[in-house]
């Protein structure tokens, strides 16, 4: 008898198999034939070899948490390693505001949890909501709100009695779009009861007692989630009669990153929790932070990412990978991360532990955000370890490109030419290794980009360029030092320092620019006729093109030529190739990137 091949998951392979081993009796003859009815049987046994084989495999690969495709199998095996997927998360704004009363005014003021605020982002009207209560003093006619914590969504309640006539009681939230961070947990006495206990979430089994008023959520299927209890070991176990209610936000997640006007849209009780009637007037709204922290419901993708990390990490933040997975499970809406210990700094800061985080919608975390994180971290760091967050530094690449093509192979016009190199440049961005912290920019990977999106195209020359913003201490002789961690070109006939417009303390009349000449950054201005340079002072910093550094000193920032007097400081570094370190991020820039195609 022949060797009989056990691995094959083709079908013709399998179907040889079988003729091999049929070729190894002489009962049957006709198999070869493909009209013969035993030629029809082979096929059958064929294809339910084939069925049975590629059920096995899937079935085997949904066992592992690497191979696993079904986000049912992959939740169920990140929860062996002791890891919660995230849910849908809430963007978080923080709002200041006054409510004022022109007559009559109560002792003090309610704001009612589940109202609060309306913003229009992007064409598209949010809510903002209080997750609980706040309450305000009035004085002098004024209520004073500070720091108040709006979510974006509604808030949603539902209360279940506890039977155990119910085999098998479960508490479902049946709601893909819940919020778990904001869930709160209150038992009841009874139906009729205003007397509850609030429980906590608790993600071990560590130290929990018989008493101890806890409770676990997982997720289930179709990205719902079940809250279960304690069984009077581990957590005390709910009675009879008792009534569960469970109450959270109900969000759309990140799409409302960014909101920063709030319009007031709440309900007002006084003291006695009478809704107000008398006439008040909200005043004074301002944002403390914008809205962040939005996120979708952790894909599956991430979960296999972040499981085994936070599973390595043991609920201690020691290691920069226990860090950077801790913070990823309190923080989802994270595009990059990186973690380094002080003594990488300069000066050496030892004993402090920095993290950096560039959010998914946003340069940089609130103040609000890293004040929260830097709480939570308490819970896992060890007692000579101090994290502290500092805000990324993001070095811009931006590319100047000609583009030379033959019209003979395309009937496309030079722009949409341009339009094609541009949307394969974005692709390539998201699966390079380019726009993260540590990142690295290859310019003759570029290149190939450049010439292989369009078959027509010849050669391009390109150009880069580095930038960086930095936001003025407004009326303020202030000392700016910008890094760029990448060496400047030198020995240019053209200045290799440029920057936007700014008005300044010492010539307020005229829009200011910086370049640098003979290792002096100077102060220039344009002149209206001829557009001829005209130096205002030769001397308000300096640079070093070795160590690509720019200082900046002797003048006063009035504003800069945005809104936010961000000022934009480009450089023409030495080589193509950029690469950068610790806090530094690296992002090419396409909006400002200029790309032009010439049909030869």
């Amino acid at each position: 008898m022949p060797y009989t091949q056990l691995n094959n998951l083709d079908f013709t392979e399998i179907k040889e198999a079988l003729k091999d081993y049929m070729r190894a009796q002489s009962d049957f003859t006709d198999y070869d034939f493909e009209a013969s009815a035993l030629s029809q049987l082979l096929d059958v046994l064929a294809y339910n070899t084939y069925y049975t084989a590629f059920n096995t495999n899937m079935v085997v690969n949904e066992m592992f948490l690497d191979s696993a495709t079904l986000r049912d199998n992959v939740v169920a095996l990140a929860k062996q390693l002791g890891y919660a997927p995230k849910s849908v998360t809430a963007p978080v704004a923080v709002v200041n505001f006054d409510i004022s009363f022109p007559g009559l005014a109560p002792a003090s003021v309610i704001f009612k949890a589940g109202t609060g605020f309306v913003t229009n982002y992007d064409n598209i009207l949010y809510r903002y909501v209080l997750k609980e209560d706040r309450k305000a003093e009035v004085a002098n006619g004024v209520a004073a709100f500070t720091d108040v914590e709006l979510y974006e969504g509604s808030l949603v309640t539902t209360r279940t009695p506890v039977s155990s006539a119910l085999k098998d009681q479960r508490f479902k939230i049946e709601n893909a779009s819940v919020d778990l961070n904001t869930l709160i947990i209150r038992i009841f006495e009874s139906n009729t009861s205003s007397v509850f206990t609030e429980y906590k979430k608790s993600s071990s089994i560590l130290d929990i007692g018989a008493e101890d008023k806890i409770y676990f959520v997982n997720e289930t299927e179709d990205e719902n989630y079940e809250i279960f209890f304690g069984d009077g070991v581990l957590g005390k176990k709910l009675e009879d009669g008792q009534v569960v209610e469970m109450t959270y936000i109900s969000t759309r997640g990140a799409d409302s990153n960014g909101a920063k006007s709030f319009t007031f849209n709440g309900r007002l009780q006084d003291e006695n929790e009478t809704p107000l009637t008398i006439s008040f007037t909200p005043q004074n709204i301002t944002t403390v932070a914008k809205s962040s922290g939005g996120a979708e419901i952790e894909s599956i993708a991430k979960i296999k990412y972040n499981a085994p990390k936070f599973y390595a990490s043991q609920n201690r933040a020691v290691t920069a990978n226990d860090f950077k997975a801790i913070v990823r499970n309190l923080y989802p809406s994270i595009s990059d991360i990186i973690v380094f210990g002080g003594e990488d700094q300069v000066p050496p800061a030892y004993g402090k532990v920095f993290i950096a985080i560039k959010p998914t919608e946003a340069n940089t975390l609130s103040s609000f955000t890293k004040n929260s994180l830097t709480e939570e971290l308490k819970k896992y760091t060890v007692a000579s370890i101090r994290p502290e967050f500092v805000d990324p530094s993001i070095l811009y690449v931006e590319m100047t490109s000609k583009i030379y093509f033959d019209g003979t192979k395309t009937n496309l016009l030079p722009t949409q030419v341009a339009a094609e190199v541009s949307t394969a440049i974005q692709e390539y961005l998201k699966t390079s290794q380019t726009e993260k912290f540590n990142g690295k920019f290859r310019y003759s990977k570029f290149i190939g980009v450049i010439d292989n999106s369009n078959r027509a195209i010849n050669s391009n020359d390109t150009d880069i360029t580095l930038r960086k913003d930095f936001y003025a201490q407004i009326n303020s002789s202030s000392y700016y030092e910008i890094c760029y961690q990448n060496e400047f070109l030198k020995d240019c006939d053209d200045p290799v320092v440029s920057s936007t417009g700014m008005t300044v303390f010492e010539h307020p009349t005229y829009t200011s620019y910086l370049e640098d000449r003979n290792g002096k950054i100077v102060l220039y201005r344009l002149d209206s006729l001829t557009g001829e340079k005209i130096l205002l002072n030769d001397s308000v910093g300096d640079i070093d093109y070795v160590n690509g550094e720019i200082k900046l000193y002797d003048f006063t920032i009035l504003k800069g030529s945005f809104s936010d007097n961000r000022i934009e400081l480009r450089v023409k570094p030495a080589n193509k190739d950029i690469e950068v370190k610790r806090e530094v991020y690296l992002d090419v820039d396409i909006s400002k990137s200029s790309f032009v195609a010439y049909k030869e």
